[in-house]
């Protein structure tokens, strides 16, 4: 005796999930390079001619003050300052060097 299951119904997905996974993917590398870039910012001030032991930088952070610190160091997701203060990278949108 045989058994015949009923047939599952099949939908189509919709045309612009494509389109939907394409603007995630790109909004996520965005977000990917701008810690890069910050991180790039931080590692090419450390390796310039200027940096010997300190360096006087310009930092804007995410919500838009500046402030003027000298960095003597790094850890691994702080800048360390010449007054024993840490700055969380992530705060961080620009830094340069003054």
């Amino acid at each position: 005796m045989e058994k015949k299951l009923p047939h599952i119904f099949k939908g189509k997905a919709p045309s612009n999930l494509n389109q939907n996974e394409a603007i995630i993917n790109k909004e996520i590398t965005e977000s990917k390079n701008e810690v890069k870039s910050v991180s790039k910012q931080i590692k090419d001030i450390f390796n310039s001619d200027k940096f010997l032991y300190k360096a006087e930088t310009l930092i804007t952070l995410v919500n838009g003050d500046k402030i003027k610190k000298t960095i003597i160091g790094k850890t691994n997701n702080s800048l360390i300052t010449l007054d024993d203060e840490l700055i969380d990278v992530s705060t961080i949108s620009q830094i340069e060097l003054i």
